[in-house]
């Protein structure tokens, strides 16, 4: 290895070999810990916060039955995909609760 000189003509000592370079480093069990917590309370608090769309539509369909899928997303302010999936599981669920499910 070439040794590098300095200003005043002095070399420079070779950087020491360190084997801990490649290694990663752990963090304590405790700090691993109360991450999850906080990410699990996080994912809690988004679920409560999760309104009940399919009752909105419901609602929505009493005051306004003759309404598109696009209209009650307007209506509702919702994204149109996720007013369609709704649409259609609570026709699927009013269909196994009338008795009237494909066989």
């Amino acid at each position: 290895m070439l040794t590098q000189r300095t200003v005043d003509g002095a070399p420079t000592p070779p950087p020491p070999d360190s084997t801990l370079v490649g290694l990663s480093v752990v963090p304590e069990r405790s700090a691993r810990r109360a991450t999850a917590r906080r990410a699990s309370d996080r994912r809690a608090t988004a679920r409560q916060r999760k309104d009940d769309i399919e009752g909105r539509i419901v609602e929505y369909l009493k005051d306004h039955p003759q309404s598109t899928t696009g209209d009650i997303a307007r209506g509702l302010n919702a994204d149109r995909g996720t007013i369609a999936a709704a649409l259609s599981h609570i026709v699927r669920a009013s269909d196994a609760t009338n008795g009237e499910a494909a066989e």
